[in-house]
């Protein structure tokens, strides 16, 4: 009888444990109607999270995802709390919380927003401000090589780059920041084509296709 009882603790320690084992404390998922998959990649502290919304402080950071898809139409909230603003990394390579290359970083700030690839500064929109305190509704568009960002009703880029795809967006607080991300809901793909690249010398400068390296 005690030998009968000493295996059934045995086997309810194993479950329990392989049931702890498969908890993250760094993964959540968030959103919807299409649920994103959400990974912390800096220190637990920096991120307070439920199923609707993400609260990032002072460069905090996470990843969004669904289920390994390349091409999407992502939307969410974002709201500056305090601070100057946050970034959104489109196509980066994220191992192990880590993030090797940020593709398409777009700063956005009380200041204006921008956008950076490869350590270069392709766009700047000083005209388009992200106010403290209110919510700003952004839409991010993969399609291939394709993309195109939407802060409100400003479309901040649209074009086609050589950047590899990638199935991971990564949103981070920027120094002595406070945002908070609000219900991401990653789609498919809008059902029309985008339009067809005319790249020309000039058109790098407001939002036209440029070839990122």
């Amino acid at each position: 009888m005690n030998y009968l009882r000493h295996i059934s603790i045995a086997c309810v320690a194993a479950v329990l444990g392989a049931s702890l084992a498969g908890c993250n404390p760094y993964e959540f998922k968030m959103g919807g109607p299409h649920i994103v998959s959400c990974e912390i990649l800096t220190s637990l502290g920096g991120v307070d999270h439920d199923e609707t919304m993400a609260t990032l402080r002072d460069t905090a950071a996470i990843d969004l995802n669904y289920y390994g898809a390349t091409q999407y139409y992502l939307t969410m909230a974002a709201r500056l709390d305090h601070g100057e603003g946050f970034r959104v990394m489109l196509r980066p390579v994220v191992e192990h919380r880590d993030v090797k290359d940020s593709g398409l970083v777009v700063t956005a700030t009380r200041s204006g927003v921008w956008i950076d690839s490869a350590g270069h500064r392709v766009l700047s929109r000083p005209d388009i401000l992200i106010p403290t305190g209110q919510v700003v509704h952004v839409a991010l568009l993969s399609d291939d090589h394709y993309t195109q960002i939407v802060f409100e009703c400003d479309t901040v880029y649209r074009g086609w780059t050589r950047l590899k795809e990638s199935d991971d967006v990564v949103v981070q607080a920027l120094e002595g920041s406070q945002v908070d991300v609000i219900r991401p809901d990653w789609a498919g793909l809008p059902d029309r084509e985008p339009p067809k690249p005319a790249v020309k010398n000039d058109e790098r400068k407001s939002g036209a296709p440029f070839s990122a390296p």
